[in-house]
């Protein structure tokens, strides 16, 4: 990273991000300055030369944005930026989901590096989202773009965070927000946190994984080594198949 104070903590964390044509990379991170300061979201645009990753540039530098007339105030930064990014490439708009301790937020860019507005995730009703504390990840086909996400409100509330079950839905490109009726679990919850660290992978054009594991902890953050509801540190390999092949699948 450049040498700025800024970058004092950067990170990339379990994001996505863009291979682009011309062999560089488009890598969501995010970073803050120090101590209690709020952390920004931005994405890296970075050069590969088969063994070395290279920063070269960054775009836009984002933070969330005061709602309702108030900001919160509480120590860390967590409640006051947005991190742990992750970037796709939609009918050639690209898009960025962000985490907040109390939200999720969402915004749009031309060109991967300069976004318009964050928003709020919210459902077509009107409805917050409820993922609050923990990432999303996209999963993106030629026909549709969708969400992967834990939320509240699910009879969740004895996993560390809400982080399961996983769920699926579908984002509407244009309004940015999840139409409610498309919501399915895609990988069931019990006892144990899915969200956070889970991966999405095109496997074909046919196909595509979400992979996670079951993190045994307990609500206030202890590790457990088994709990009621059935978890058993189980991995996952959801796998999502199409019923019309993905046209901007990539092989590489």
């Amino acid at each position: 990273m450049p040498d700025d104070p800024k970058f004092f903590y950067a990170t990339v964390g379990a994001s996505q991000r863009i291979d682009l044509p011309n062999g560089e990379i488009l890598l969501p991170f995010h970073f803050k300055t120090s101590g209690q300061s709020p952390y920004h979201t931005s994405v890296m645009r970075c050069s590969f030369d088969g063994k070395k990753l290279s920063y070269v540039a960054h775009g836009d530098e984002l933070s969330r944005p005061t709602e309702l007339g108030v900001e919160y105030k509480q120590p860390g930064g967590r409640q006051t930026g947005v991190f742990e990014p992750s970037l796709t490439r939609f009918r050639g708009r690209y898009y960025l989901t962000m985490r907040n301790d109390r939200a999720a937020y969402v915004a749009t860019s031309d060109d991967g590096l300069h976004y318009g507005e964050v928003k709020r995730w919210r459902f077509d009703d009107g409805g917050d989202l409820g993922s609050r504390n923990t990432q999303q990840h996209w999963v993106t086909h030629s026909d549709g773009l969708f969400l992967v996400y834990t939320r509240v409100g699910a009879n969740n509330d004895h996993v560390f965070r809400n982080r399961a079950p996983l769920f699926i839905a579908q984002v509407d490109p244009e309004k940015l927000h999840v139409l409610r009726a498309t919501e399915r679990i895609l990988v069931p919850e019990r006892g144990a946190g899915l969200g956070n660290a889970f991966g999405v992978t095109e496997v074909s054009p046919n196909e595509t994984w979400v992979t996670t594991a079951e993190w045994m902890q307990g609500p206030k953050g202890i590790l457990l080594p088994g709990n009621k509801y059935g978890a058993d540190n189980s991995v996952y390999a959801a796998r999502i198949v199409w019923k019309t092949p993905n046209r901007e699948w990539d092989a590489r």
